[in-house]
């Protein structure tokens, strides 16, 4: 006789009381926990990922079915086209955005629950987008942010002195919103490293910087993701500098 559960089979050892029975479990249970431990050792983990904007009539499909796996102590350099969705990927990963459907782990957790690093200070992220404070001067916005990651004053201030050197920005004391476009972008970037986050996600970082600069930024990703500790992703529109990454990935429209 047979069921949904599978077949029946003759006790081992018989008695009133005891019916063999080979269960044939609907999925692997093993290899289901062997895929969620696999999920939580990498740095970030998307898998079948879907995302839309507009109706369901007439939807703008952004991401479709994308997989991704970012191993720790790696660079993964994200390239493609304007618009391909880079940016909303990315958007998705730090929690800004939801997904459709699929799946995203960060640092062993998914992004908002407890334990995911996401929102966080163990991640550091760089949008597109200059989100700073106009009337905030550098070191206001180092000193805000770097206090809302949890850091003391005097680490916030040793670690600006060599931000300011590192990328080059002017007087600590200049107002945001004086800035030229470059240089702000340049401080955002400095938000993101501020806090020495195990996860950096960085979103076209090196747009309007001069070579000699984009260099020393690459030179200095590749230093802190040399002991296996950190982790970068960062999206670019440069062919020849993704061959610094470890991984690279294209996203086609």
């Amino acid at each position: 006789q047979s069921g949904v559960m599978g077949e029946r089979v003759e006790p081992v050892v018989p008695g009133p009381d005891l019916v063999g029975v080979n269960v044939e479990r609907p999925m692997n249970m093993a290899h289901q926990q062997s895929s969620l431990w696999n999920k939580r050792q990498q740095a970030v983990c998307v898998r079948h990922a879907f995302k839309h904007y507009g109706s369901k009539k007439n939807p703008n499909h952004v991401l479709s079915d994308l997989n991704m796996t970012v191993a720790k102590g790696t660079i993964y350099g994200l390239l493609g086209a304007s618009g391909c969705g880079k940016t909303t990927l990315l958007s998705c990963i730090v929690g800004r955005r939801r997904l459709n459907t699929g799946e995203i782990w960060v640092l062993g957790g998914k992004p908002g629950t407890r334990g995911s690093g996401v929102p966080g200070k163990r991640v550091g992220y760089m949008p597109q987008e200059i989100a700073l404070y106009g009337e905030f001067s550098i070191r206001e916005t180092m000193l805000y942010f770097g206090w809302i990651f949890g850091m003391n004053t005097s680490e916030i201030k040793e670690r600006l002195q060599f931000l300011l050197n590192f990328l080059d920005l002017p007087s600590q004391n200049r107002l945001v919103k004086n800035l030229s476009g470059g240089q702000q972008r340049r401080v955002s970037f400095a938000v993101a490293l501020m806090h020495d986050p195990e996860l950096l996600i960085l979103d076209e970082p090196t747009v309007g910087v001069d070579p000699l600069l984009r260099q020393s930024i690459w030179n200095h990703l590749v230093q802190i993701t040399k002991d296996g500790n950190k982790t970068v992703i960062i999206t670019t529109h440069y062919i020849e500098e993704a061959r610094q990454a470890h991984t690279v990935s294209l996203i086609i429209l």
